[in-house]
């Protein structure tokens, strides 16, 4: 019976992998004020994890949740949490307090997590903070993001030696499990994977992006997204 269970466990697992759409990243974006946290869009779910008044603390209109609102919200390796970060140093007070607070993994090997609930065909955008502010410049811890076969360029935990992380905004299409699953991969130096701040937005309804749009998602994402999906 328990060699079932465990099998079971282990397919579970293996099919909540699978589960993940191609996501388009845009570029890494050094955390600057509560104009980061993209407006684009419906709010769908949010994760300020191990931060249970976050909902007491919105950024640029958006609330996040410290008691996740992400249907089927699934974690793996991150297994820890901190509340003792430095603060990014923003203009904005709540900003500031929401990224002091992270889950993290303790072990060098990636973590992943997973959530459902997203209408299949429908498309979203997902954004992602990492931030420490307690930084060594000899050993500046990075990881990378994943999201189906596309994996973004390295987001720092910190710039210079007390300044703050960054955060990252993909965009893609929800397939017809209508979930997604991310997977971070420490760097080499201090290696351990870290979540401060998650959100997603549904994103179907925003018409073709103009120049400000495209601003306000970083580096084009979006529009380079449109125009992948109109050739396909």
């Amino acid at each position: 019976m328990k060699a079932i269970t465990l099998c079971a466990a282990i397919v579970g697992i293996v099919t909540t992998a699978a589960n993940a759409a191609n996501i388009t990243w845009g570029s890494p974006t050094t955390i600057s004020g509560a104009s980061d946290v993209n407006t684009l869009g419906n709010y769908f779910g949010s994760w300020a994890p191990y931060d249970g008044g976050a909902n007491g603390a919105p950024v640029n209109g958006v609330t996040f949740q410290g008691f996740s609102d992400l249907p089927g919200l699934s974690t793996f390796q991150l297994d820890n949490g901190y509340n003792g970060f430095a603060s990014p140093g923003t203009s904005d007070g709540n900003y500031n307090s929401l990224l002091q607070y992270a889950t993290f993994s303790n072990e060098s090997t990636p973590a992943t997590f997973s959530w459902s609930g997203m209408t299949p065909g429908n498309t979203y955008l997902v954004q992602l903070w990492v931030h420490d502010g307690r930084n060594s410049i000899v050993n500046a811890p990075t990881e990378t993001v994943t999201g189906g076969a596309n994996t973004s360029a390295p987001l720092a935990y910190g710039s210079g030696d007390s300044g703050p992380g960054q955060y990252i905004i993909g965009i893609f299409v929800a397939d017809n499990t209508g979930s997604e699953t991310l997977t971070l991969s420490p760097g080499a130096a201090i290696p351990s994977a870290q979540l401060n701040l998650f959100q997603v937005r549904d994103v179907s309804a925003v018409p073709e992006p103009t120049s400000l749009a495209l601003l306000t998602i970083g580096a084009g994402v979006l529009c380079a997204f449109r125009r992948k999906s109109n050739r396909a």
